[in-house]
């Protein structure tokens, strides 16, 4: 049903982005329509009024939107709302570097999304994912950003008062880039720049400049996380050894001084800090030495991230090490899990969320991050972690109503469907041996059986034969259930397709090895002729659903990988028929591969799920 709205002070821009919304919240702007909508300016975000007039209060520009959120629920009950909030800054990350880049049009819809929720700002993560000129192969063939597509990015979002904060790197996570020539000379590892090289500044140079032109934003995040052989590379065969702390320090000093050319305040990932003190991040004891902390410079914002911890205990220390950084703006960065395979982690995102929040309103913590990473591959939807991207916004505005009601109701308003049918993006990995509560990690199982080599059997000891299939099979009904919502629904019929092929292939392997070594040929026919025709069937259906997907949130660059992993599956699947009915026939003696007890790939884990964020790994034993 469409209502139809006259809105009373919106300023033109803010007019723009309710009519971008309109269709999502089923109202149209109408001059002569009944019902009125005023805009005012408050010091918290409100809904009120009766019968046609409404009032929508906001303290800041963004707060607006998700008070618009509320208004068709408000019109039908009459409810009012009346929230403060409770960070300075909610800022949702998007990974744009492992393989995906999000269409300009699909960021919109992501802005749209958050917006509605009541974020203030996002991040697109692009390591080498836009154009850098003078750097012709920065980004190449990687479906970079070009100026023009940052800068509509940019200003869509502003129509929704939601700051585009640039987030890069410029000391580590290169490793795309410094592939290519344009690095010859100035790399200290595969990943790493190299600390001191004058053109290691004129590239960071470029960097800051390019964002200067694309974007509004004050801040910037520098990344520098995770430089973990930092010195140890051609700057060691260079210059010997020096300590890894005093290079990040010097680095670190000498882009802020560039970051002062360019008017952005920095913002670096913390996790370096540790490392240099106890060899680690995580830490339940100790603190970072005075010296160092004295020699960060006061203008950077530190970000603790921590996409794992539920034990309060160690959240506590953390968050402590960090606030003795007294001269820094403290944030902290939460998981909102996309990146352990093709579906999300929404149940355990949420679980480790919930305690890392806590401890930040003990501690004062009042700019937080939701980061949708991704990882060897980027499988899975972009919009599969919205559930976790809504309790980050509910935990800013409204943490003390949240429960399944409230939650089903915000998921409603803001993306057209419900909080519980967001969950099912979880359950691609939705084993009960592998819940949060059970593992306490993210276990992405149905990638690795997915990939699992029917014949070699790599991952065979790390699934529960007994269940597992069945437990694929009933998900998949689920899923197969919501395949036609129609925001949504080609995301979850990718996942569906992904269960119904591990029905029959989780334990394929487990199946074959155990024919064999009791020579079962009826057992080794039958999937041989019968069941790999079948997964190669439901595997190719599956390919042109996960290509839908692909092409209708990303860039078609990085989609090679996947054609490459799945063809390559496909291949391994006939040739593994082929082995059994040589077997069978009589041409072979043995099946080599059968003859081989499989081992666990992670010691003492036999039995066991495991996590594994590559895929090699899982595949084969050898080099590709």
């Amino acid at each position: 049903m469409n209502t139809k709205i006259k809105l009373i002070d919106f300023s033109e821009k803010q007019t723009q982005a309710v009519k971008e919304l309109a269709l999502q919240l089923g109202v149209s702007v109408s001059e002569d329509a009944e019902i009125r909508v005023k805009a005012q300016v408050g010091d918290r975000l409100g809904v009120q009024g009766g019968g046609t007039e409404v009032v929508l209060t906001y303290a800041c520009p963004n707060d607006l939107f998700r008070a618009l959120s509320f208004l068709p629920d408000f019109l039908k009950t009459q409810t009012e709302i009346c929230e403060r909030a409770r960070f300075d800054t909610l800022c949702y990350m998007a990974d744009n570097s492992r393989n995906s880049v999000m269409t300009v049009a699909s960021v919109k819809r992501l802005i749209r999304y958050l917006a509605l929720a009541g974020y203030d700002s996002m991040m697109l993560y692009t390591e080498d994912t836009f154009e850098l000129p003078g750097y012709p192969y920065f980004g190449h063939m990687r479906g970079r950003y070009t100026e023009a597509e940052l800068r509509e990015i940019d200003d869509y979002a502003d129509l929704f008062g939601i700051e585009v904060i640039p987030c890069v790197q410029t000391l580590a996570h290169l490793s795309t880039a410094l592939r290519w020539p344009d690095f010859d000379g100035f790399k200290d590892t595969d990943d790493i720049l190299m600390v001191g090289d004058e053109r290691t500044y004129e590239f960071v140079t470029a960097v800051l400049r390019q964002c200067r032109r694309c974007f509004r934003s004050k801040r910037i995040n520098l990344g520098m996380d995770e430089a973990h052989m930092l010195g140890r590379g051609e700057y060691l065969a260079r210059n010997g050894y020096r300590p890894a702390e005093k290079l990040m320090l010097e680095h670190l000093s000498r882009v802020v001084e560039i970051c002062k050319e360019f008017d952005f305040a920095p913002m670096i990932w913390s996790d370096m800090f540790f490392r240099m003190a106890f060899g680690t991040y995580n830490v339940r004891e100790g603190s970072i030495p005075q010296e160092v902390i004295d020699r960060v410079p006061p203008e950077v914002t530190l970000i603790y991230w921590d996409y794992y911890t539920m034990d309060r205990t160690l959240a506590r220390h953390m968050q402590d090490c960090h606030l003795q950084f007294s001269k820094n703006t403290i944030a902290f960065a939460g998981g909102a899990w996309r990146w352990s395979g093709f579906g999300a982690h929404n149940a355990f995102s949420i679980k480790s969320t919930e305690v890392q929040l806590n401890e930040c309103e003990i501690s004062g913590i009042k700019t937080v991050l939701a980061t949708a990473w991704a990882t060897n591959g980027s499988e899975a939807s972009q919009f599969s972690v919205l559930a976790s991207a809504l309790y980050y916004a509910e935990r800013k505005y409204a943490a003390e109503k949240i429960d399944s009601a409230w939650l089903n109701r915000r998921a409603v308003a803001c993306f057209g469907i419900s909080f519980d049918d967001l969950m099912a993006f979880d359950l691609a990995d939705g084993l009960p041996e592998i819940s949060p509560d059970a593992v306490g990690h993210p276990m992405g199982v149905s990638r690795y059986l997915l990939y699992n080599d029917p014949l070699e059997r790599l991952m065979d000891c790390h699934y529960n034969p007994e269940n597992a299939a069945r437990l694929f099979a009933e998900n998949a009904e689920k899923l197969f259930s919501l395949a036609e919502h129609p925001a949504f629904g080609y995301a979850f019929e990718t996942l569906a397709k992904l269960c119904r092929i591990l029905t029959l292939k989780c334990d394929m392997g487990t199946r074959l090895y155990n024919a064999y070594r009791t020579d079962d040929r009826a057992v080794l026919k039958k999937i041989a002729e019968e069941e790999i025709p079948q997964v190669i069937e439901w595997l190719d259906d599956f390919i042109l659903t996960f290509r839908r997907q692909w092409y209708l949130e990303s860039k078609p660059f990085g989609l090679t990988t996947h054609d490459i992993r799945l063809g390559g599956l496909r291949e391994r699947l006939l040739s593994a028929a082929n082995r059994i009915n040589a077997y069978l026939s009589g041409d072979v003696q043995t099946i080599d591969e059968l003859e081989i007890e499989p081992l666990p790939i992670k010691k003492g884990q036999n039995g066991k799920y495991v996590h594994l964020y590559s895929w090699l790994p899982t595949v084969m034993p050898g080099v590709l």
